[in-house]
Formats: C-alpha cells, sequence, structure tokens
C-alpha cells in the first residue's frame, strides 16, 4: 500500500477541523430521462438523483438544454439515495415513465411557473426527438457551476440565450448561454427514438443505455453492470496508540491511471444518530496518485464516503467505523430484503446482511390494525449466506424486517408488499358508460380520497369515499365526464395496496 498523507484530519481532544460549508453533501446527477413519447408531449422527463452520502440542497439549481430551462425552488432538499423527477405534467400513467406504476412527479415544468419561457405542450416539448437532435441535458448550480451534462451525440445542438426567474425573489435570476460556456458532456453515443428511455448502466455509473425499461423516481432497471471493470475494497482499522484509524479504498482495472484523480466526499456521523443529515460533517478530497484512496487520521465514529473517477461518474458508496479499540460492534447492514413468493401455503422471505456476526435476531414483521406485529422470529448464530424465512398465510400485505445486533441497537428494513389475491385492487367495467366498480382491501375503517385526472395530468375530479376494514366493492360515478382515457388514484396508509389505474369512459 502507498503511504500518503490524508487531505483530511479530525481533532480527537478538541473539535471537527472540517465543516458543512463549502462544499455539497451529495452527489447530484442527471440519472435517467425520457424525450417526448407516444403518451403525450408532456409525459416527457427527467430524472435528478443525489447518490449520496449525505443529503443536498438543490434550490436554485437550473436544468436546462440550452432552449429551455427549469428552475428549481428554494430549499428543495433531495436525501441521499432519492430521487428528483421533473416533467411537463403532475402524474405520469404507467408506462409512461415507470414500467411498474403511475408516477407523482416532483416539479411540473407546464405549471411551475419556473421556466425561462413556455415549454411546448405539443410537437417537441422540452426536448427534442429523433433524426440528428444531438439534444443535452445540463445541471446548473446557482452559481451557473456546471454539476452534470450529457448529451446525446456530438456535436450538440445550438444554444439561446437564456435569462431565469427569480420564483419571487427566491432565486437570483441568472443570465447565460450554453454555447459560450465551457461544458465538459458525457456522450451517451445512442440513436433517439420515440418512448425509449436513456438510463446510465445503473444508478450513478459511467455508460449510458437506451432501454424502454423506463423507472424514473426508482432505480434504473437496464439489466446491465457498471461500464467500468474496477472494484473497491474498503479497509478499516485502528490505531490505538492515537485513537485513531486509517482506511484505504483500493481501485483496480485495466487502465487504473486513466481513473484518477478520484474524488471523494466524506460523512461523519457527528451527532452518532446512525443518519447522515444537514447536522453531520461533511469534506471534499481529491486523490490524484494510483491506485488507492488512503485517509488516516481519522477519529472513531461512524463514516460514509462516496467516491468518484475523473469522469465525476461510477459512483460508489461505502459506509465504515473507525473503532476506539474498546470493543465496540459494527453495526448490521442490510443488503436487501424481497418476497419469493408463496411456496407450500406459506409466504417466503430472504434477506441478506453484511457483519452477519454481529447479527443477534431477525424478526420478520407484517402489519396488522395499522401496526406491525411478529410473524416469525429466527435467532442466531447467522453466516454469511442469504437467509430465508417463512410466514403462515395471513391477510396482511404489507411486511418489514426487524434487525436486533448484539449491543441490542434495531434498524428496519423498508416496508414490502407481496402480490396475490389478498393484495390486488380490481375494477370494472372498462370502458365505464356511468358507474366505475372498485375493490381494496382496507386495514381499517377510514375516510379514503379519491382523484381522477386526464391522460394529460389535468385533475378534473375528487372525492371521498368511506370504506370498511376488509375487502369491499366502492362505486364511484362518472357523470358529466367526457368520453377518452382517465386515470385514478386512491391512496391511504391504511389501504393494503394504493389504488392506481386508467380507465377509458364511454361516450
Amino acid at each position: 500500500m502507498k503511504t500518503k498523507l490524508t487531505a483530511i484530519r479530525i481533532c480527537i481532544s478538541c473539535c471537527l477541523l472540517f465543516s458543512n460549508t463549502g462544499f455539497g453533501q451529495g452527489r447530484v446527477v442527471i440519472n435517467e430521462f425520457m424525450s417526448w413519447s407516444g403518451c403525450t408531449t408532456t409525459s416527457e422527463f427527467i430524472e435528478l438523483l443525489n447518490f449520496g452520502p449525505g443529503p443536498m440542497n438543490i434550490g436554485c439549481y437550473i436544468v436546462t438544454n440550452g432552449t429551455y430551462s427549469v428552475t428549481i425552488p428554494p430549499n428543495t432538499i433531495i436525501q441521499p439515495g432519492k430521487y428528483f423527477v421533473l416533467s411537463g405534467q403532475d402524474i405520469l400513467a404507467q408506462g409512461c415513465a415507470n414500467t411498474d406504476s403511475a408516477i407523482h412527479i416532483s416539479l411540473n415544468w407546464t405549471t411551475c411557473n419556473c421556466t425561462n419561457t413556455a415549454v411546448p405542450t405539443t410537437g417537441d416539448g422540452f426536448l427534442k426527438d429523433g433524426g440528428s437532435a444531438n439534444e443535452k441535458i445540463i445541471l446548473l448550480d446557482p452559481a451557473l457551476n456546471v454539476v452534470d451534462a450529457v448529451s446525446r451525440n456530438q456535436p450538440v445542438t445550438a444554444s439561446a440565450n437564456i435569462s431565469t426567474p427569480t420564483l419571487s425573489g427566491g432565486c437570483t435570476s441568472k443570465t447565460f448561454d450554453l454555447d459560450n460556456m465551457s461544458v465538459n458532456y458525457e456522450t451517451i453515443g445512442i440513436s433517439t427514438g420515440i418512448d425509449n428511455s436513456f438510463a446510465r448502466k445503473v444508478d450513478g455509473d459511467c455508460g449510458w443505455v437506451k432501454t424502454t425499461a423506463i423507472s424514473a423516481g426508482a432505480p434504473n432497471k437496464t439489466g446491465s453492470s457498471s461500464s467500468t471493470a474496477y472494484s473497491f475494497n474498503t479497509v478499516s482499522a485502528s490505531n490505538c496508540q492515537s485513537t485513531t484509524g486509517t482506511i484505504s479504498i483500493q481501485v483496480s482495472g485495466s487502465n487504473v491511471a486513466s481513473l484518477f484523480p478520484m474524488n471523494y466526499t466524506l460523512a461523519y456521523d457527528a451527532d452518532s444518530n446512525n443518519t447522515f443529515n444537514q447536522v453531520d460533517t461533511y469534506s471534499y478530497g481529491v486523490d490524484s496518485t494510483p491506485t488507492s484512496i488512503d485517509i488516516n487520521n481519522l477519529a472513531y465514529g461512524r463514516y460514509r464516503i462516496t467516491v468518484a473517477t475523473s469522469s465525476s461518474c461510477d459512483l460508489k458508496n461505502f459506509d465504515f467505523f473507525i473503532f476506539n479499540c474498546y470493543g465496540v460492534v459494527l453495526p448490521v447492514k442490510l443488503l436487501y430484503f424481497k418476497w419469493n413468493g408463496t411456496q407450500n401455503g406459506q409466504q417466503t422471505f430472504s434477506f441478506k446482511i453484511n457483519d452477519w456476526e454481529n447479527l443477534k435476531e431477525a424478526v420478520l414483521e407484517q402489519n396488522g390494525d395499522a401496526f406491525f406485529e411478529a410473524a416469525k422470529t429466527i435467532a442466531g448464530p447467522f453466516n454469511g449466506n442469504e437467509v430465508s424465512i417463512t410466514a403462515p398465510p395471513s391477510s396482511s400485505v404489507r411486511y418489514r424486517l426487524r434487525l436486533k445486533d448484539r449491543s441490542d441497537r434495531i434498524i428496519y428494513s423498508d416496508v414490502i408488499e407481496v402480490n396475490g389475491a389478498s393484495a390486488a385492487s380490481r375494477f370494472w367495467p372498462n370502458p365505464v358508460k356511468d358507474k366505475l366498480f372498485i375493490e381494496v382491501n382496507a386495514l381499517q375503517t377510514l375516510t379514503a380520497k379519491y382523484f381522477i385526472y386526464t391522460a394529460a395530468g389535468a385533475r378534473i375530479k375528487e372525492g371521498a369515499v368511506h370504506v370498511k376494514k376488509g375487502r369491499q366493492v366502492i362505486p364511484l360515478t362518472t357523470d358529466g365526464m367526457k368520453g377518452g382515457m382517465y386515470y385514478l388514484t386512491m391512496e391511504n396508509e391504511v389501504l393494503s395496496k394504493p389504488v392506481r389505474f386508467l380507465f377509458i369512459k364511454s361516450n
């Protein structure tokens, strides 16, 4: 291992010497987009991702293609690992932006009053489709620094002079012409086409694919692996003589030198609450010497580091602990938790963790009357393999995993919903003439709101219905609605599954 003096030092006896000002706490990239699609012009979208390690304030950031610009409202926060989707309508129907479900977008550029000029709602919209249109998307910070920039090919399309709005004084108006700016574009190099999204091979990666498996607001569904052959191995240590530690991230590949200088953002859990938020401390660093990133003199505590290659993509996150030499147990990290279907009349799940030797107990919990209760408990010892867990059949459709480590710290998985007859919501008839029937399953008695939208995303009807606990059929009238395609949504936290579907109203 090479010897390198770190750019980051934390003072143990006094205070932290780096602060959370002067640089971003996260890494925001343009992660996926779709130009004008066969749904409607306004259903095109652009997805931003905050890769981490911490939250990112993207207020007053600008998304532009050189002709149109969208200014993101002040104090807009993206949490690490979360997405921000821009589009020309409030809701995008299933298949128009995500293969799995309808999408409630984060910012509607048609109605936000945050564009430099009105974005067309017919023909070519924010982005141009097909042909030789080497369309580009650029993300600028409030000082007009380029955060990320991608283009379909080179040379990029010509730009115009743009003046951005102030959003009622919340942002400073900026005037720029991309043709007069130095922009280093990541070239996708893939032909265009209607109903094709363009997504990074994996979230935050260098390299793109053209795919119809669209996934706005969710991890990319490209079926690809990372575009670069390098790998990372994190080694943590403690120096008990000085109560500090060192990490080394090894980088390998066919041409390691081309990946450097590597840059990184290091997050330190200053308040020891096992989350990374605005009150924690962050530092940005650059390592120009292959083949590793070495950081020493790190104080005891929990860290997350986000590293990137010289292209500022191929992003990777690593969580690590610097031990205090007094037998601290490393917190368990859940790698995944998933439902595998029904086998022999049992609901089957599986999960995998790192630091498995520190796991004391795993509890599969199911949702009852608006609270979770234990369905199955598994006690250690565990090994490093995937763990299977089963539960008897139940009316519950929402499950989560509760993990307890050897220090009795508790972590929970995300809640997942199982498929099957008990989870399904049905509706009929389709097309509908004057009355629509919806079958739902409620976990308790409630009042649920429903909304009906046009295919273009305009809300034309809303109301509320009384729902009793259990499975039942709800009638809704469609009187006064013109013939055409509509989208209905009904959501409540205790509905077993949100109701979201398209239907056709006949004349």
